[in-house]
Parts: C-alpha cells; sequence; structure tokens
C-alpha cells in the first residue's frame, strides 16, 4: 500500500514525469543534432596552408606543380588546399618570417611553411653524404588558434611523405632497393569476441547509466522523506499502522523504481540516438571499431543496474531522512554523490581487470564483471560471481538497515529544526558540556584526524637519513595529528577526561589475557597482511621508496624500535579511536557503530591500501574488545604487543631463543613469517582469549546511557521528577 501510494503520488507531480520521461527523450536527439551540426561545420571547414619560397623546393621529387600541391599527395593532403608564394617576392616587402607570422595573425592561413633559400643548397649536400637540409623547413603557426592543429596534422602528413620519396629516390641513385626501408609489415587484428566497440561502451555505458541511476534516486528519496517534512504529511504516515520496516521497504521501492526507469529511458534514448548518428556519421559499419553501443552489452548492464539502483536508493533515501527541506536534501546527497563516482570511474582506469581485489570493491566489481561478460570472459566471470554478488548485496543489506535505523530514530527525523547561529552554537559547547563527547564531535574529530594526516604525508618530502630524523617522522603525526585533536576535544569539549578516554580499570585478569590475545593474534594478522599482499600487490615503486626505511628500522637498536613504532602508536592511536571517538559514537546504543566506524577510520589513517585494510580488521577486533572490557586499557596492550612483535620479528631468530627456530622462519630477503603449524595453535589460543573478553559484561554502553538525559537540556523543568523516576 506505502508502495503503490508514493508510486501514485510521484507520478502526479510534473517534476518528476518530466525528469525521468520527457528528459532523456528529448536530451539525447538535441545533443546528437548539435553533435552533428558541429561534425557537419568540421568537415566544412579546409584548413588553409601557405607555402612560401617555392622556387627552392627541389625538382626529383616535385612537391608542388606549378600553383598546385603534386598529385601524388593529393590523398595525404585531404581537404586542405595549399598556396604557393615566391620568396623573392615577399622579401621585396621586408622580413619574410615576419610576412609569415602577419599571414597567421590576420587568419589568411591557418598554417605557413618556409622554404629558406638555403633549403636547396642543402639537399643537394645531402645528396653528396653531407646532413640533409630537410631539418631547414620551418612552420609557422598560430597556437591560439583551433584550425592550426589541424593545418598542421596536415601539413606534417604531405611533408613526411615527401621525404620519404627524397629518401627513396636517394636510394635509387646508390643502387640500392627502397624495400629496406620496409623490411616487413605489421598487421593488427582483433578477436570478433572482444572487439574494440564492445570494449568501449562497456567503459563509457556503466558511468552514464550509474549517474542516471544515482539522478533517479536522488530526486524522489528528497521528496518522499524531506518533501513530506515540509508537507506535514510525515507524521501522519509515522502515526498509521505500518511498521517502520515497511515504511522504509515501501518508500525503497518506489524510489528503486525510479531509478531503474530513469537510468533504462536514458540508456534507451541514448542508444537509439547514438545508433542513428552514427549511420549518419559513417561508423559502425562492417567492422568499424567504433559506433553503437552492442546488445550485448546494453542486456548485462541491465542486469547490473537492478542491485546497483537499490543500493544507492537506500543510502539516499538515508541520507534524506536526515535533511528538514528539499534544499537541504540536496546539500546532503551531492557528497554522496561526489564519493560514489571514483568508485565508476576505476573501472575506466588503463589496466584495470576483474580480479579477486577488484571484485571485493563496491560498484566497480560489479562493473568490472560485466565488462567480462560483454568480452566474453565467462570463466573468469563466473570465478569472481560469487565475490562481487555477495559484497553488492551486502552493502544493499547495510543500507537497506542504516535506512530503517534512521527511520526508527525520530530525533533524526524531526530534530534540529532550530536556525543555526555561530556564537550561540559556541556558548552551547561550553555551557551544555558532558562528560563524553556526542557522536557528531566523534566524527569531527576522525575527519580531522584524516585531513591532518593527509595533508601530512604531502609535506614529507624525502625519506629519514638518521634516526633522528625517523624520530621526528613518527612522533609528529601521532602526537601532532593523532593525539593533539583528540586531546584538545576532550578537554574544550567534555567534562570528565577519565570517561572520555575510558579510563576505566578492568579486571585484573583481563590485562594478561590482553597481552596473550595480542601474542596470539599476531600470526593470523601476519597471514592476513600477506593475503592482502597477494590481492592488492604493493608496486616496486613503494617497495623501493620503503626500503630505505626498512633497513634503518633493522639496524636501529631494538628498545628505540619498539618505543617509537609500538608504544607510540598504541597510545596515541587507542586514546584517539578507542578513547575519545568510541565514548562518543556508543552513546544512544550504537554499540556497532562506535566497533565499525572507529575501525574504519583506524585502518584510513594508514598510509598504504594494504595496511589499511589489515589494521580496519584488527580495528573491528580492537573495538569489540574496548566494547567488552569497558576500557580503553587491554586494547593499548594489545595494540603494543602487536606493534612489538611486528617490529622484532626478524631479530628473534638472531637472539637464539630456546624454541625460536619452531616459530619463525627467516627467508633470505630478511622477511620472517610464522611456521604454519604455530599459526593454527596461535588461532586457537585467540579464540580462548576472545572467549574471556566474551564473558565480561560491559559497561560503556550503560554510562553511555545515563550521559543521554542532562537536566540542563530538558525543554520542561516539570518533567525532571518525572524522568528521575519520581512517578
Amino acid at each position: 500500500m506505502i508502495y503503490l501510494r508514493e508510486m501514485r503520488d510521484q507520478l502526479r507531480d510534473r517534476r518528476t514525469i518530466f525528469t525521468i520521461v520527457v528528459l532523456p527523450m528529448v536530451l539525447y536527439p538535441l545533443v546528437g543534432t548539435l553533435l552533428l551540426q558541429i561534425a557537419q561545420f568540421t568537415q566544412q571547414h579546409a584548413p588553409r596552408i601557405g607555402v612560401v619560397g617555392v622556387e627552392h623546393l627541389p625538382a626529383r621529387p616535385a612537391l608542388a606543380d606549378g600553383e598546385t600541391l603534386a598529385e601524388a599527395y593529393e590523398a595525404t593532403q585531404g581537404n586542405a588546399t595549399f598556396e604557393f608564394h615566391q620568396w623573392q617576392q615577399l622579401a621585396r616587402d621586408g622580413d619574410v618570417p615576419s610576412i609569415a607570422q602577419a599571414f597567421v595573425n590576420r587568419e589568411d592561413y591557418d598554417a605557413v611553411l618556409l622554404v629558406p633559400p638555403e633549403f636547396s643548397l642543402r639537399q643537394n649536400q645531402a645528396r653528396d653524404g653531407t646532413p640533409a637540409g630537410i631539418h631547414g623547413l620551418r612552420i609557422v603557426v598560430n597556437p591560439r588558434s583551433d584550425a592550426a592543429g589541424i593545418a598542421s596534422d596536415r601539413l606534417y602528413s604531405v611533408l613526411g611523405q615527401w621525404r620519404d620519396d627524397i629518401v627513396g629516390d636517394s636510394l635509387d641513385d646508390r643502387g640500392i632497393d627502397r624495400a629496406v626501408l620496409q623490411p616487413f609489415e605489421v598487421e593488427k587484428t582483433a578477436t570478433k569476441t572482444a572487439g574494440g566497440r564492445s570494449m568501449l561502451w562497456s567503459k563509457l555505458l556503466p558511468f552514464v547509466m550509474l549517474i542516471w541511476a544515482m539522478t533517479g534516486a536522488f530526486y524522489p528519496a528528497i521528496d518522499l522523506v524531506a518533501g513530506e517534512k515540509e508537507r506535514g504529511t510525515l507524521e501522519t504516515l509515522l502515526c498509521s499502522p505500518a511498521l517502520r520496516s515497511e515504511i522504509v521497504w515501501g518508500k525503497l521501492g518506489a524510489v528503486t523504481t525510479f531509478s531503474t526507469l530513469t537510468a533504462l529511458l536514458n540508456v534507451f534514448s541514448m542508444m537509439v540516438t547514438s545508433t542513428f548518428i552514427f549511420r549518419q556519421m559513417g561508423l559502425g559499419i562492417g567492422d568499424a571499431s567504433f559506433g553503437p553501443p552492442p546488445v550485448t552489452a546494453m542486456l548485462w548492464l541491465l542486469l547490473a543496474l537492478l542491485p546497483l539502483s537499490a543500493l544507492f536508493s537506500a543510502l539516499a533515501l538515508a541520507v534524506a531522512a536526515m535533511a528538514r527541506s528539499s534544499k537541504e536534501g540536496q546539500y546532503y546527497l551531492m557528497p554522496l554523490m561526489m564519493l560514489s563516482l571514483p568508485l565508476v570511474l576505476l573501472p575506466m582506469m588503463p589496466g584495470m581487470g576483474l580480479n579477486v581485489g577488484t571484485a571485493l570493491i563496491p560498484v566497480s566489481g560489479m562493473f568490472l564483471l560485466v565488462r567480462a561478460l560483454v568480452e566474453a570472459q565467462y570463466v573468469a566471470a563466473l570465478m569472481h560471481f560469487p565475490m562481487v554478488a555477495g559484497v553488492t548485496f551486502g552493502c544493499l543489506w547495510l543500507a537497506t538497515r542504516w535506512a530503517q535505523r534512521q527511520f526508527e530514530d525520530e530525533a533524526v527525523l524531526f530534530g534540529g529544526g532550530e536556525q543555526w547561529e555561530l556564537r550561540s552554537w559556541m556558548r552551547h559547547l561550553w555551557r551544555d558540556r558532558q562528560a563524553v563527547p556526542t557522536p557528531v564531535q566523534a566524527f569531527a574529530c576522525g575527519a580531522i584526524i584524516l585531513v591532518g594526516l593527509f595533508f601530512g604525508k604531502l609535506m614529507v618530502s624525502e625519506m629519514p637519513s638518521g634516526l633522528g630524523a625517523l624520530t621526528r617522522l613518527i612522533l609528529t603525526p601521532q602526537i601532532g595529528l593523532i593525539l593533539a585533536p583528540a586531546l584538545l576535544m576532550a578537554i574544550i569539549l567534555t567534562t570528565s577526561l577519565r570517561q572520555t578516554f575510558r579510563f576505566r580499570m578492568p579486571p585484573l585478569a583481563s590485562l594478561p589475557v590482553a597481552v596473550l590475545l595480542g601474542v596470539s593474534l599476531h600470526p593470523s594478522y601476519v597471514t592476513l597482511g600477506h593475503w592482502i599482499s597477494d590481492i592488492y600487490p604493493i608496486s616496486e615503486q613503494t617497495q623501493a621508496a620503503l626500503k630505505p626505511m626498512s633497513e634503518m628500522i633493522a639496524s636501529a637498536p631494538l628498545w628505540n624500535v619498539v618505543l617509537l613504532l609500538a608504544l607510540v602508536p598504541a597510545v596515541c592511536e587507542e586514546l584517539a579511536f578507542r578513547g575519545f571517538m568510541f565514548s562518543g559514537l556508543v552513546r544512544g546504543g550504537g554499540r556497532m557503530r562506535a566497533v565499525v566506524v572507529t575501525a574504519v577510520l583506524f585502518g584510513a589513517s594508514h598510509g598504504l591500501l594494504q595496511q589499511s585494510l589489515a589494521a580496519t580488521v584488527m580495528g573491528l577486533m580492537l573495538g569489540w574488545v574496548a566494547l567488552r572490557s569497558g576500557s580503553v586499557i587491554p586494547c593499548l596492550l594489545i595494540h603494543f604487543t602487536n606493534n612489538a612483535l611486528s617490529v622484532s620479528m626478524a631479530r628473534i631468530p638472531q637472539m637464539n631463543l630456546p624454541g625460536s627456530d619452531l616459530l619463525i622462519t627467516v627467508a633470505a630477503d630478511g622477511s620472517a613469517s610464522y611456521q604454519p603449524m604455530w599459526v593454527l595453535m596461535a588461532s586457537g589460543l585467540a579464540f580462548a582469549c576472545l572467549t574471556y573478553f566474551y564473558t565480561l559484561q560491559s559497561t560503556a554502553d550503560e554510562d553511555a546511557a545515563e550521559l543521554e538525559v542532562q537536566p540542563n537540556r530538558l525543554a520542561d523543568p516539570g518533567l525532571q521528577p518525572v524522568l528521575s523516576g519520581q512517578l
């Protein structure tokens, strides 16, 4: 019922009908007409080329025949017209190069070829074995003229063929066969299953289709949520007997329908229009490499369109729920489109193909799968289809759950209606401070840290050359860009540093268990890093850039390395991510939000993609431990233990510790790895430690729930006794 209601309301909206039906049918024919007019204009424009010094050209082979170009070069000439002038006649009026430049500036010619008087002499010397004088020619063009490029191309083609004829005649004079200039020919043959036309459209069509799918989802989503807020009809719908999940699914179905229809009609109109345009221009006939999109590509793209339209519809619906008006909803949805564009542009990059790594990238993996099907790579597509489908439907499920959570939170649907004013906002931050930060402040802290790290990495111009430079390189981002923002925001925005950074003393038994968990998890962490490196290999340039730093760390004293690369990152990163951010995000029952968001931000703070992926997985485990223990201390111990083992792993066999050779092996290149048997045993031990943390009763969410109700934030003081239990 909700789906039919929303569809009926949207179909009554003239703006929706224009965007989905009228615009696609009118836009592409108008664009096609414009392209044909431009093509006709460019074909009718014949470049004019002036040749000054025709009397200095050699008689054999002849470039000019009287006042026209020689017949042998008419095919190369194309639609360009050549006009010849005597050098001596122009020399009477002044400097010939200046006159040629005046010709070009007045647009008498698009390009002028100057043949100086000494060209004939140097050409004769070339036949005697001296350097050829063909380099004495000079072309004069106007760099601000678009026609100069076309004229230069025509002129270079004619001169290139003329130069080949000069060399050929020189070889004939010496009794040498001209065939030595071209000992063999190369013929390029493209297979029919992977033609250039299919490859071109398989890269272009996903971009066009996704843009229109997002456009078709954004505006209905804004109208179905923010528009209903403006019209005052959303409250009536929420008061109906329909469940919030039913409301979300009904609206999601309507938005997905409009998104799919918008993309289909646009692609259909583009396909029909392009077919007529290319036929009119003579392209796409026979085995042409460019022409209308093939039907097979369109069919595969239509199959990929359905889940992607549903994904973007769910994201648009969730984001639109935060807007109070249609205008505000447009502001919110524009960043969503900008974040989605890289996922669409990635398959268009050279060298990108379907593999295990790209199949795990949302949106990009789907389009790479479609390209593999278009190019008849059915075996590769079948192998990677489960991963692509799993990632796509997993993202769809998460987006749908997010949209449902937005509709279940009335603070999101109806909160924040007041006008924002800078002075009042600053006064509110200090006057209404709470013990722990809010979720917005936690997100702001993460954004500040990531932006600071981004610009901090750009400022590093060279690798450190000593231990002192390495120390500054590590301490500056860790203390200045990660810990400092969290500490300053905690001092200014909160009233309790202990609760903000989660300095709670967990059960004493959890401390040695945390150290044991860090030790037992490290083999699995190293194995995960190897798997990620196999899926997303590190480039040779990156390896060469990191090699000096690795050698410096290997030669530095162990205690310095452990202090800089294990203790400092563990303290700074845990206080920022599992301290300040986690305490803010866990409020309001956001347990899953706190674990996932802090893990993603923690992974994004690392430099390399491979490190970011492994750190994100480790961040999920650290966030779960922080949630169960209610303290940052176990996470700090796990983080320090993991980092200490990573930086000292290659040195452990050199210490001659008993049984170390049974646990760790060092390769010839200096890289260390764990024995497979120890990896399995350590995994079982890590599972036992995680089971212990699972038995702990976390108090983090309870403390955050108590902080949600502040007396000074209640609109009606009379409600305070009720909320305090004095009913």
